[in-house]
């Protein structure tokens, strides 16, 4: 029954995972360039490249909490179902 659970968990928590993602932008989107060169070529200056958006700032820390969720319920729900 655990097992069960934990699957289903993990089926949860993987769908969020997807998701979180797929909502967050890109650098290319956010105007940082990546190779394309926009942070010079744009008129910006280097300095605004790196800052990170308030959404930004917390789709990033959502993310990173989602993924080590995602991690330790795969491991959980792979012991329970080795028993």
């Amino acid at each position: 029954m655990l097992d069960v659970i934990l699957v289903g968990l993990n089926i949860f928590v993987s769908v969020t995972l997807i998701v979180v993602t797929s909502v967050q932008t890109t650098k290319s989107e956010r105007g940082a360039g990546g190779n394309l060169g926009w942070g010079i070529i744009g008129g910006k200056s280097t300095s605004s490249i790196h800052t990170k958006w308030g959404v930004e700032a917390h789709l990033d820390r959502i993310t990173a909490g989602v993924a080590i969720a995602f991690l330790v319920t795969a491991a959980l729900a792979a012991v329970a179902v080795m028993r």
